[in-house]
């Protein structure tokens, strides 16, 4: 499996608009486990943002804990940069800048190649803690975990442009 910049060299991609979204994480807390999801992201094939605003854990007390917890004012997006490819390996090196703080991440990666589209997953954990967010305690008894595992699976059309997926719609 080649690398996400690997491919970029090898397939003569001069950039890529991004058609389809879906990312979410998985948490554990101590009353009841839950996941954030959204299909709302924007970015090329070197980097992708989500704004905190358009997850969504379905539940509405839990989504205005969220956005405070990450202080999603000051710090509206989470993002990922492209920094190199690790050759002969299955995984993408970046950056994740995440509540003010970016940290070098290198994630596991698989890609698949269609005529006029490219399809990234990758499925890797976040430590909040290394982003200085505390995890959140709610009434001394339900804790949340500070590790998620966050799910991306991503859709680049060859293109041009730049895009924005609003919505999991172009």
């Amino acid at each position: 499996m080649l690398t996400l910049l690997t491919v970029l060299i090898a397939q003569s991609i001069p950039t890529a608009r991004l058609t389809g979204a879906e990312i979410w994480f998985d948490a554990r807390a101590t009353v009841a486990d839950f996941q954030g999801r959204t299909t709302v992201a924007t970015g090329t094939l070197e980097w992708v943002e989500v704004r905190w605003r358009d997850i969504d854990t379905q539940n509405g007390t839990r989504n205005r804990h969220m956005l405070k917890t990450v202080d999603e004012e000051r710090f509206p997006v989470i993002r990922f940069d492209a920094v190199g490819a690790r050759p002969g390996a299955d995984s993408i090196a970046g950056t994740l800048t995440l509540h003010g703080v970016t940290r070098p991440v290198v994630w596991p990666l698989a890609v698949q190649i269609d005529a006029d589209t490219i399809t990234v997953a990758a499925d890797f954990p976040v430590d909040m803690r290394d982003y200085g967010i505390k995890p959140p305690v709610r009434f001394l008894i339900a804790r949340m975990g500070a590790v998620v595992m966050v799910h991306v699976r991503l859709v680049f059309t060859r293109s041009t442009e730049h895009g924005a997926v609003r919505n999991g719609a172009p």
